[in-house]
C-alpha cells in the first residue's frame, strides 16, 4: 500500500511539475498572440496575459459555422489575466471573445475583461440583425463546461452563451450592457449551467434567457435589465437567494421573473431591493460594487454577498429615483 501511494504521489508530482506557464506577450517568435499560446499549450498549462488591449482574430469551424474569436479554447488549458481591469479581450473585430467547443471544467477562463463593441449590424431594409447566439463575449457550444471565474463582459451581443449540451460554471463574474441577454442558454441538458454570485444589470433583452435548458442561479444580482430578469420557457432553473430588481422597466408593474416562472420574490431567500450600485449611469466610468449599506451585502447564500461585487462607496443612491427613463435609453445609443 505504502509503494502504490508513494507512486501515485510521484505521478501527481510529476504532473503538476510538467505543467508551464505560457506568458503573452512572450520572446518566443512563434507565439505572437493569445492564440498561439492556446495552441502552443498542453493540458494542464496556463496562458497567462499581461496588461494590455488582445484583438487579434481567428477563424474556426464551430457547429454553428465558420466563426471568428480571439482566442479558441483546448480542453485542460486555463487562459488568465495578470489583472481583471488591466487585461482586456476586444472582439469587436470577431464573433466571439472566446470560443469553447467539446471542453470540461478544467478549460479555465479567468481574470479578465472582454468586450465586444455593441453590436448593431444592419440587414437589408434597415432591420436590425438577430445576432443573440453568433455574437457573445463567451460562446460554449456543443458539450463545453468550462470554469469562467473573474471576469468582466461588457457591450457585447449576448454575454456568455450556452448552446446544445453544455453547462459552464459561471462565478464571481460581471456581464453588463450587453445588446441582447446577459446569458443565453438555450437546449443544454440534464446537467445545469452553475451560476454563482454574478452581477447582471443593464443588458438590453433578458438578464438570463433560459430556452429548453436547465440552471443553478444562486447569490446573484440580476438588475436593471430591460426584459425580465430571468425568463425561462420549458425549463424549470433552481433560483436563490438572488435579488431580481427592476428589470423589464418599461412595463408597469416591472417583470423580473418571465415566462414559465412565477414570481419568486421572498422565498429560497431571494429579494427585490435597489442594490445601490456605486455608479450605475457611468458618470464616472461605471462600477457595479454597491455601497456598503446594500441589501446585496451578506445577502446570499451562507451569509456571502449577493453578485461579484461587495462593498465599494457609502453613498446609497438608487438610479430608478434620480435617472429619467430617456437617460437610461442613452446607455444604449
Amino acid at each position: 500500500m505504502r509503494s502504490l501511494l508513494a507512486a501515485l504521489m510521484i505521478t501527481i508530482l510529476a504532473a503538476a511539475a510538467a505543467a508551464d506557464v505560457i506568458h503573452i506577450p512572450n520572446d518566443n517568435p512563434d507565439i505572437k498572440c493569445i492564440q498561439d499560446g492556446i495552441d502552443f499549450a498542453s493540458p494542464g498549462d496556463t496562458v497567462l496575459i499581461h496588461a494590455g488591449v488582445y484583438d487579434s482574430v481567428s477563424y474556426v469551424e464551430t457547429p454553428l459555422g465558420s466563426r471568428s474569436a480571439v482566442c479558441v479554447m483546448k480542453d485542460g488549458v486555463t487562459v488568465r489575466g495578470m489583472d481583471r481591469d488591466d487585461v482586456v479581450i476586444d472582439h469587436t473585430l470577431g464573433d466571439f471573445g472566446f470560443i469553447c467547443v467539446d471542453v470540461g471544467s478544467s478549460c479555465q477562463i479567468k481574470s479578465l475583461t472582454i468586450l465586444g463593441g455593441i453590436s448593431k449590424e444592419m440587414c437589408e431594409g434597415g432591420e436590425v440583425a438577430d445576432d443573440r447566439d453568433l455574437r457573445a463575449g463567451i460562446a460554449c457550444l456543443e458539450s463545453a463546461s468550462p470554469t469562467i471565474r473573474y471576469v468582466s463582459i461588457e457591450e457585447s451581443g449576448s454575454g456568455i452563451l450556452c448552446r446544445d449540451d453544455c453547462a459552464p460554471t459561471i462565478e464571481s463574474t460581471q456581464i453588463v450592457r450587453c445588446a441582447h441577454h446577459g446569458i443565453y442558454i438555450f437546449v443544454n441538458g440534464a446537467s445545469p449551467v452553475v451560476i454563482d454570485q454574478v452581477t447582471i444589470v443593464a443588458n438590453y433583452d433578458y438578464g438570463i434567457k433560459l430556452s429548453e435548458g436547465s440552471a443553478t442561479i444562486t447569490s446573484s444580482s440580476i438588475t436593471h435589465n430591460h426584459k425580465s430578469g430571468i425568463h425561462a420557457y420549458s425549463a424549470d432553473p433552481i433560483i436563490e437567494h438572488c435579488n431580481l430588481f427592476w428589470n423589464d422597466y418599461g412595463s408597469s408593474p416591472p417583470e423580473n421573473y418571465g415566462g414559465d416562472l412565477s414570481d419568486l420574490t421572498g422565498s429560497a431567500g431571494n429579494i427585490l431591493d435597489e442594490p445601490f450600485y456605486c455608479d450605475y449611469t457611468g458618470s464616472a466610468g461605471y462600477d457595479y460594487h454597491v455601497c456598503f449599506e446594500s441589501p446585496n451585502i451578506g445577502g446570499g447564500a451562507g451569509g456571502v454577498n449577493i453578485g461579484a461585487w461587495g462593498g465599494g462607496c457609502s453613498d446609497c443612491v438608487s438610479p430608478v429615483e434620480v435617472t429619467s427613463w430617456g437617460a437610461i435609453k442613452a446607455l444604449y445609443r
